[in-house]
């Protein structure tokens, strides 16, 4: 029997897809007769920026899960900074950030590389070397971000030579699309693209949740090697969606589902709403929206929207099976190789798909390929607008507007933990 030693610093009771990813794959890996052991932070020391207790439920039996102490960063800045909200991630506006958060973003730029929760590090290294050595493991697997999880891999990988590594990255690292916007000095930048090289270069195999992301890492360290990267996208788990508890609605309902903020683009969909005058459609936000989006909402189509907080990923379901149409939007730039972990339960309910993305994207040739819906660049508001008022016509009539295609099916977890086994195995 294979022994997988998956290091992740995202595990439940923590929410979001990060979380999702390895608990999922773990659950079907150990149904193909994998032994898992998980080594996470403890949740009492870590550092979430949303909880999910019933995610508890997803983990496999078998699987034994190790939790740890951690330095937190973080917790540090919250203390010190009481009057700044510190971003536990994604995109801070420093024009808009006073000069104690601006000192505060500086500090974890610059002295926390390559991200605040390297502080964990050490504790997780000592367990896992016990672990490796208690267990005889045979591959040891880090999910990422935060990226300061690799650098753990990087330093098991140099005390256990023989010991095979896959390096999940989940997201771009130096290239992410707000990075430019954090307050790194050069020196800084370079330490971090340092980190970055020395992952690629040393782990036995990168897995990455797009073709277009693995372009991109690939292309750090030349075409000898290659044959190290996988994309293995992000999926989901039919058993999610069987006891999803329905929620009634009378409206043409628009979900948007997770974190949204500025750099999402989505004022020209507002727009197209707001020229529809229509008043039997509601634009539902289930997660976290930043003040500017619900200010923008609240002027332009006060009628028309719902904010509901952060729920449990099984509820979350329910609002999904009981929507008509699913927004989603990709931030602008460069990222044409994101595709978000909520694309596949979209893909899953069979609704119709609203996506706002870059010309090109990932995402877009899913959707396409799965039949799902359609992809508008974030300034086509004439698109966009035509294309909700054909669909409210035929929900109006009583048409039934379901995507039908079953070609979503092959990004089930169950699925994809078969592609994973398969590069364990050849490893």
């Amino acid at each position: 029997m294979r022994k997988l030693l998956i290091i992740s610093y995202y595990w439940p009771p923590a929410g979001g897809p990060g979380v999702q990813r390895w608990v999922k794959l773990s659950k079907y890996l150990s149904h193909l007769g994998y032994q898992c052991h998980v080594v996470t932070v403890d949740e009492a020391s870590a550092s979430y920026p949303s909880l999910d207790p019933s995610l508890q439920k997803d983990i496999d039996p078998s699987i034994r899960v190790i939790k740890t102490k951690s330095f937190e960063a973080l917790k540090v800045f919250s203390s010190l900074f009481k009057k700044e909200k510190v971003p536990y991630a994604g995109i801070p506006d420093k024009d808009k950030m006073s000069f104690t958060g601006r000192m505060a973003l500086y500090i974890r730029s610059n002295f926390f590389i390559p991200d605040a929760r390297v502080g964990w590090n050490k504790y997780a290294i000592k367990a896992c070397e016990e672990i490796i050595r208690k267990e005889n493991i045979d591959v040891i697997i880090t999910t990422s971000p935060p990226h300061s999880t690799q650098l753990i891999g990087l330093a098991l990988k140099k005390k256990f030579p023989k010991l095979k590594w896959v390096a999940d990255l989940r997201d771009p690292w130096t290239d992410i699309y707000y990075y430019h916007k954090l307050s790194h000095t050069e020196s800084s930048k370079q330490k971090d693209l340092q980190y970055e090289k020395d992952i690629l270069l040393n782990a036995d195999a990168i897995t990455v949740t797009s073709p277009l992301t693995k372009q991109l890492y690939a292309g750090k360290i030349g075409p000898e090697y290659g044959k190290k990267f996988n994309a293995i996208t992000n999926g989901f788990d039919e058993d999610d969606f069987a006891s999803a508890p329905p929620k009634h609605t009378d409206k043409f309902t628009i979900t948007f589902a997770g974190t949204i903020n500025e750099q999402f683009g989505i004022e020209e969909f507002i727009s197209a709403i707001k020229s529809l005058n229509e008043k039997n459609i509601l634009l539902h936000f289930v997660g976290t929206i930043d003040k500017y989006t619900a200010e923008l909402v609240e002027k332009e189509i006060p009628n028309n929207y719902k904010i509901t907080a952060y729920v449990p990923h099984k509820e979350l379901m329910g609002y999904l099976l009981n929507s008509q149409a699913l927004l989603m939007a990709i931030p602008k730039g460069n990222n044409q190789g994101t595709i978000p972990g909520k694309l596949f339960e979209y893909l899953a309910t069979q609704k119709q798909i609203i996506c706002l993305a870059p010309k090109g994207s990932s995402a877009e040739e899913i959707i396409s390929e799965c039949e799902a819906g359609k992809t508008f660049m974030h300034e086509d508001k004439a698109g966009i607008q035509n294309h909700l008022s054909l669909l409210i016509s035929d929900w109006k009539n009583g048409k039934d507007i379901s995507a039908t295609s079953s070609a979503y099916k092959k990004y089930s977890r169950k699925e994809l933990a078969k592609q994973f086994a398969m590069l364990i195995e050849s490893l």
